[in-house]
């Protein structure tokens, strides 16, 4: 009987119907608004036509502009500036960029490389926010910023304690690899409503990556740059909605929770499946990793209006990419154990930029390289004259360590 009421009364969608679907957009985003990324990925392989609608879709979904001009009048602005200094979003703002999600108590934070802070701070100042030192903080900042900085001198980076901060009006978090963080607020009328606007510019002490990795869990291990965003752990964060504790980040137990509140499981150690096969493990344990690897999602941002990078001195090699996507680690881990993000800190004159590098060898053929030239410069050329080599680190990627493809 069933078999014979199925015959009956159902037959396929007409090709024309599916036409119809998706090729309208108010239909179509009622569809794709609720699924996943990789779901998105997947029902855009089914037809040419479908294809368009998925890419249409995220173009608009994905609008870094919007996303940004709750914070910034002019997005745009903002964004030559992240070129210019390499500056990062991550934290929650990135997570709900990514999860296409919206959180109105959460902030924005935005991670500096060390000697762009002081150009950070007074851009977000003129766009009118105010700056709100805590109690160790003198009331202006400029008093403790210097607009200064010789990126020449040696870079003697010990060990620091961790700076106690707070996130998202938790108090007593505790950060590590971060030199200082700068809040600044603002009230804006949004929608007809006064709305409290909070920006935190944190200092890392090394570079913003290096930073995030240090972060309570995998779940927000995400950045937003210039030109891309990216997603660490994109598997467990967005399809499988888990996260892995990171115990040296030495959050408070209430921070977590906050992000079981917003759905996502926590794991505090990794599971027996995690060892099996690392690479299908959406935590990829003792995996080899490069922001923008294989493993990472990757959204790419249209970069039409964006002042590009220039170069760094009239002797250097002008580059594209962001300095971010040239940093590496390996989430260390044993069985029954917690995990270790580790990674070997390249910070040198010759580089305006210091990189976290996953391979140990890797990174002690880029120090002895730089040794070398750091010897020449060093007697030779004045700060004014220098020249930085950042733009040789992608060859010796693809060609370091005895012409081995990192």
């Amino acid at each position: 009987m069933w078999k014979s009421l199925f015959s009956q009364h159902w037959q396929p969608p007409r090709a024309s119907h599916v036409s119809q679907v998706f090729s309208s957009a108010p239909i179509y985003d009622l569809i794709f608004r609720d699924l996943s990324p990789r779901t998105l990925v997947w029902l855009s392989r089914t037809c040419h036509m479908i294809y368009k609608a998925v890419i249409h879709f995220c173009q608009r979904a994905y609008n870094i502009n919007r996303h940004l001009s709750r914070y910034f009048p002019d997005p745009l602005s903002f964004r030559s500036l992240q070129a210019r200094t390499g500056l990062v979003i991550s934290g929650s703002s990135a997570l709900q960029f990514l999860d296409r999600t919206f959180y109105p108590e959460s902030d924005l934070d935005i991670y500096s490389h060390p000697g762009h802070v002081y150009e950070v701070l007074d851009w977000i100042e003129s766009f009118g926010y105010r700056f709100e030192p805590h109690k160790y903080q003198e009331e202006d900042w400029r008093s403790q910023v210097s607009a200064e900085w010789d990126g020449t001198q040696p870079r003697r980076l010990p060990p620091v304690e961790p700076l106690w901060h707070s996130e998202d009006h938790v108090r007593s978090t505790r950060y590590s690899n971060i030199n200082e963080v700068y809040t600044f607020k603002r009230y804006v009328f949004i929608d007809e409503e006064l709305v409290e606007l909070q920006v935190q510019v944190i200092e890392a002490i090394h570079n913003p990556i290096d930073t995030i990795l240090k972060y309570h869990s995998t779940c927000v291990m995400n950045i937003i740059t210039f030109d891309a965003a990216y997603s660490f752990y994109p598997i467990a964060t967005f399809e499988d909605r888990s996260a892995l504790q990171i115990p040296g980040s030495r959050h408070r137990p209430d921070v977590l929770a906050k992000y079981i509140r917003r759905g996502w499981r926590v794991y505090t150690l990794l599971r027996p499946g995690d060892f099996a096969q690392p690479h299908e493990s959406p935590f990829l344990p003792n995996v080899t990793r490069w922001v923008g690897d294989r493993h990472c999602w990757i959204v790419p941002l249209d970069t039409s209006g964006v002042e590009l990078r220039p170069a760094l001195s009239p002797t250097s090699r002008q580059f594209s990419w962001d300095p971010s996507t040239q940093n590496g680690w390996t989430m260390l881990a044993k069985r029954s154990s917690s995990v270790e993000m580790d990674s070997n800190l390249v910070a040198t004159t010759m580089f305006r930029y210091n990189y976290i590098i996953p391979s140990e060898s890797l990174a002690l053929e880029i120090r002895g390289w730089v040794s070398s030239q750091g010897q020449f410069y060093h007697k030779s050329v004045t700060r004014y004259e220098w020249t930085w080599f950042d733009s040789e680190i992608p060859g010796f990627r693809k060609f370091g360590v005895a012409g081995v493809t990192c």
